[in-house]
């Protein structure tokens, strides 16, 4: 890169760059706001112009509700001076006000909301000015300075205040990973005041309890491995705060929901003695130690190690916590399958009988782990721990297969209802293979062998098809659709033909079915083969496979 330029565009003119030669350019579109007629007003029209890249923020008190909505490049979001007291961000709203619609306000509430990626806010004060000591007898007194739900946000040199639910670090749904860090802030307030289930460091920040209650209520999910690190971080309080009158955090399950098992960790923290003995708390019925708290290298007054302050040898530091920010190592992915048993692996002994996944690495031309089991639903994948076996094995560029659907409709243990169940189990899946740099792909169910009087092939797995695709759609996740691919094929060769992909056998003609067979879900070698190519040529049309030679 020989030159950088860096235009500074008026908020009212678009601007035209002169062409240039082979010198490569860097347009550095700044947006600068203050209260001076040659400058933006407010806030939340520089965020509003989509070619701005870095917003200047003259000295002031912006009084402004904003969101930063999904952006295709970075955001730069800075106070002119560096100085966090120099530009404040306040608004005053709190769970329970009324939106447009006349419902109840939640997690909108927040001053600043931050749904794009790669965004940067560094030397601002970011306030909720609702006070609830004015309104003891409010039912909701939650009232949020900053919520993220972005990857990769960097909070720098900045001040959130607030008093309950402070700060929500969070992600866009559960089946996503975002990462925040939070380096040299004052965090200010009593009850909850950093919650949420992103992967977060909170690094040489000075987290400040103005009153007694909670610091941190962490909803990590379960399959993620990082939730939040306090790292190197003062953990003070006010002159008034009582002693022993603070609880480092307590685990929050969001409507209840079991599988958000949080985590966090306080490492090399300095505690003041508002830190009570027994540091970590219920919540709504749920045991803090069925959570994931730790401490490791705790000094001062608030200081304990006992059997309510759980210990952790690991050291991590900040990049090894935020889950290759910086990137995975290059390496060629391999491909991992689970799912039930059209896709698993078979013996020689059970022959001609094979699931799609033994055939897929001469379809792929990669390594295949086949974690497949027959019998199994998304649920019951889960239930034996199965699942996390295999997370343990995913490493930074794999690809994570994930087809379910034959078992999930039985009426066992094995259920999972269609409507309820099914996408959020399959999004235990997927964060779990994006939480360690793989990506998951969604398949829907190879279709059983069924015809009607007409001789046309029919669908036999009900709503739970349509239902991977509504979830690959919302989570931005890859799909397959084998139920539509393998149906098509069937009716291709038609009732009778189709037979010779699935387990249709005449007696004495195979040693492992002696009696012969007549089935109609699982498929034989010709079968497997035809589903393995299927899936390889939908990896490559989705970009994860190099195309055929």
């Amino acid at each position: 890169m020989q030159a950088v330029t860096v235009f500074h565009i008026p908020w009212n003119v678009r601007y035209s760059p002169p062409a240039v030669g082979p010198i490569t350019l860097v347009r550095v579109t700044i947006a600068r706001v203050g209260d001076d007629a040659d400058l933006l007003p407010s806030l939340t029209l520089a965020i509003a112009d989509p070619a701005v890249h870095e917003i200047v923020l003259a000295p002031g008190r912006y009084v402004e509700h904003v969101a930063i909505p999904a952006r295709r490049q970075p955001l730069t979001i800075r106070s002119e001076s560096g100085r966090a007291e120099d530009v404040v961000l306040t608004f005053g709203l709190s769970q329970g006000d009324r939106d447009r619609t006349g419902m109840e306000i939640v997690q909108d509430c927040a001053t600043l909301t931050v749904d794009a990626d790669e965004v940067t806010i560094r030397g601002i004060t970011i306030e909720n000015s609702f006070d609830k000591r004015l309104q003891p007898k409010r039912a909701n007194q939650q009232a949020l300075a900053l919520r993220t739900r972005g990857d990769r946000i960097l909070v720098e040199d900045c001040v959130l205040r607030a008093r309950q639910d402070t700060a929500l670090l969070d992600t866009p749904s559960y089946a996503a990973v975002s990462r925040v860090h939070l380096r040299r802030c004052l965090v200010e307030g009593d009850v909850d005041f950093v919650y949420g289930r992103a992967t977060a460091v909170l690094e040489q920040c000075a987290i400040r309890s103005i009153g007694p209650g909670y610091i941190t209520a962490p909803s990590t999910a379960r399959e993620n491995p990082r939730g939040f690190l306090f790292l190197g971080c003062e953990i003070v309080a006010d002159a008034d705060v009582p002693a022993g009158s603070v609880r480092l955090g307590r685990p929050w399950h969001p409507g209840r929901k079991p599988d958000a098992i949080g985590q966090a960790w306080f490492v090399g923290c300095e505690l003041g003695e508002h830190i009570a003995a027994d540091a970590w708390s219920e919540m709504g019925g749920f045991a803090w130690q069925d959570a994931r708290f730790a401490e490791q290298g705790s000094r001062g007054p608030g200081a304990l190690v006992g059997a309510d302050r759980p210990q952790t040898a690991e050291t991590p530091t900040a990049a090894q916590w935020l889950l290759g920010w910086e990137g995975w190592p290059a390496r060629e992915g391999e491909i991992h399958v689970v799912g039930d048993s059209t896709a698993s692996t078979y013996e020689a002994s059970s022959a001609p009988r094979e699931g799609w996944g033994q055939r897929l690495a001469d379809a792929a031309g990669r390594v295949v782990h086949n974690h497949a089991v027959s019998g199994r639903s998304s649920r019951s994948f889960i239930d034996e721990g199965l699942l996390d076996a295999v997370l343990e094995t995913l490493q930074p560029h794999d690809l994570l297969l994930v087809q379910f659907g034959h078992n999930d409709s039985k009426g066992d243990e094995r259920h999972t209802d269609v409507f309820r169940d099914y996408a959020p189990m399959l999004r235990r899946y997927l964060v779990g293979a994006r939480a360690r740099g793989a990506a998951p792909v969604l398949l829907t169910s190879v279709e059983r062998r069924r015809f009607d009087e007409a001789g046309r092939a029919r669908s036999t797995h009900g709503g739970y098809p349509q239902r991977v695709r509504d979830l690959a759609a919302e989570e931005g996740v890859p799909l397959i659709d084998l139920t539509q691919l393998t149906r098509r094929l069937w009716q291709q060769q038609g009732a009778e033909g189709s037979k010779e992909s699935f387990l249709w056998l005449q007696p004495g003609a195979h040693a492992a079915f002696p009696d012969g067979e007549q089935d109609d879900t699982h498929l034989s070698a010709s079968g497997a083969i035809a589903v393995a190519g299927m899936v390889a040529d939908g990896l490559r049309a989705a970009g994860l496979l190099p195309p055929r030679a």
